[in-house]
Parts: structure tokens; C-alpha cells; sequence
């Protein structure tokens, strides 16, 4: 049993590079134009935009860590749910953990271009008040996936769903990666959904979304009177379908971003 191509691509990413610390990995994994959309951002060019953006982040935490709970392999993309943790220098030391999903699509046999998104305000929590969520438990084996095929009937029922504003209340199916705070159903009464990128892997598969619609309230440190304003909110997550139905979403929001959109101009 070997490991296949992308899920060696998908490990060079999380272990090599981002765990391990190590810059140079990414002249092995990513495109030279390699660009990622996360935050609201457009980080477009591996050396000189998505490396400092990057590096930087591991220089606030020298020790951090990448653990894995969740993959989805295809020969063309790939997609992860982790959590980022460690100690912040910027903070005294203070520790976090952060969860948060992000896919890419592969060209040339590396990283061309990627999506994600962070629960970055939970880790603001974290290091504001000096706790540290838990981690839940890695993936026994997430290289390991089997590397399959996309599938046209799955990726247009995913993103019948995905594109309804319904669906995001059938909070059964939904596991949001958000520690504590409001849920982001809970933030914005979403009206219009559009798909910034979807694949699938056999019955799975990984999408990044940007919803628009208005705010419903559930921050306590954003006045009442934004209540009704006109926001805008990215979401990116993994799905699992069986037969003809979605089964389980994975899904992380841009909480922090929707929070900073509302806070009033300094």
C-alpha cells in the first residue's frame, strides 16, 4: 500500500512545510504563482505575497503545530480539516488552537491555487483571556485516504445545497468549527450564496463560499444599531453524500473578518 501523489502533495504541506517549519518545502509543493484566497484576501505569488504572509505567522508562534482531522484526496485537488495550535510570542507565551479547512487544486504536480479559512476569532479569544481550547482528536491515518475520482452528480448536488440558504439550518448535518461565540447562522440572515470553488473526490468533496445577506446581531463588542447592515461572510468546509442526499457538512467561517467589517472606522 503506497501512498498516493496528492496525499504525499497534502502531507508535504501540512507536515513538511507549515509543522515542520520549513521555507524551502515549498519550492517542492507549490507553484511558483501559487495564490490562496482566505480572509477576504488575495494572497497571489508564493515568494513574494503567501511566504511572508506565512512565515510571519510562524515567527509569532515558533512551536506551532498542524494537527489533522480530516482529508479528502483527489488527483487534481485536496482538501484538509485541521487545527492550527501553539504559543504566541507576541502574547507572553499564552497558547491557542485554532480550527479551520482549506483546499487547493494541483497543476504540474504541486500546489497551484488554494482556499481557506480560519477560526482566527476564537484564537483571538484564546490569547485575549489567557485560556486554551481543546484539540479534538487527529485523523488516524489521513494520508492514508484513497485518492478518488470527481464525480459530476455529486459536485452539482452539493452545490444545490450548499448554494440554499435552507440548508444552513439543518444544524444536524452541520459541524461547525468555531469554538465558542456565536454560530455564523446565528450572525447573518444569509439571502444569496456563491461558489468560489468546489470539487469532489468520489461521494466527498470540499467547496469555499462567499454568502452575502445582513447582519442578525450575536457579537456583544458590535453595537445593536449594525443590526440589519448589508455584510458579507466566507465560508469554506468538506461534505460527505450518500445517494442522492448530503449527509455531513464540515464548515468554518470568517467570524473574525465579519466582526472587524462591522466594528466602526478608527
Amino acid at each position: 500500500m503506497t501512498l498516493s501523489p496528492s496525499a504525499r502533495l497534502l502531507r508535504g504541506f501540512a507536515v513538511d512545510f507549515l509543522t515542520c517549519h520549513n521555507v524551502a518545502a515549498v519550492e517542492m509543493i507549490m507553484e511558483p504563482d501559487y495564490a490562496l484566497s482566505i480572509g477576504g484576501f488575495l494572497l497571489a505569488g508564493r515568494d513574494n505575497t503567501y511566504l511572508p504572509a506565512t512565515a510571519a505567522q510562524l515567527d509569532q508562534f515558533p512551536g506551532l503545530c498542524v494537527t489533522v482531522h480530516d482529508t479528502v484526496i483527489g488527483p487534481d485537488a485536496i482538501a484538509m480539516r485541521f487545527t492550527e495550535h501553539g504559543a504566541s510570542i507576541r502574547h507572553g507565551g499564552r497558547l491557542s488552537t485554532w480550527g479551520g479547512v482549506t483546499l487547493f487544486r494541483i497543476k504540474n504536480g504541486r500546489l497551484h491555487r488554494g482556499w481557506a479559512e480560519e477560526d482566527y476569532y476564537a484564537r483571538k479569544r484564546q490569547l485575549a483571556d489567557s485560556t486554551c481550547d481543546q484539540i479534538r482528536a487527529p485523523h488516524p491515518a489521513p494520508w492514508d485516504a484513497p485518492c478518488e475520482a470527481p464525480d459530476a452528480a455529486v459536485e452539482a448536488l452539493a452545490e444545490a445545497w450548499l448554494t440554499n440558504p435552507a440548508s444552513w439550518a439543518s444544524s444536524a448535518m452541520i459541524d461547525e468549527i468555531s469554538a465558542e461565540g456565536p454560530r455564523f447562522a446565528d450572525l447573518v440572515a444569509i439571502e444569496a450564496i456563491t461558489v468560489d470553488q468546489l470539487f469532489s473526490a468520489g461521494p466527498r468533496g470540499a467547496f469555499h463560499l462567499t454568502c452575502t445577506g445582513t447582519y442578525r446581531g450575536g457579537f456583544d463588542d458590535i453595537d445593536a444599531a449594525q443590526i440589519g447592515q448589508p455584510v458579507t461572510l466566507a465560508l469554506a468546509g468538506l461534505f460527505d453524500t450518500q445517494g442522492d442526499q448530503i449527509v455531513h457538512v464540515q464548515v468554518t467561517a470568517d467570524r473574525l473578518g465579519l466582526n472587524r467589517a462591522l466594528m466602526p472606522p478608527r
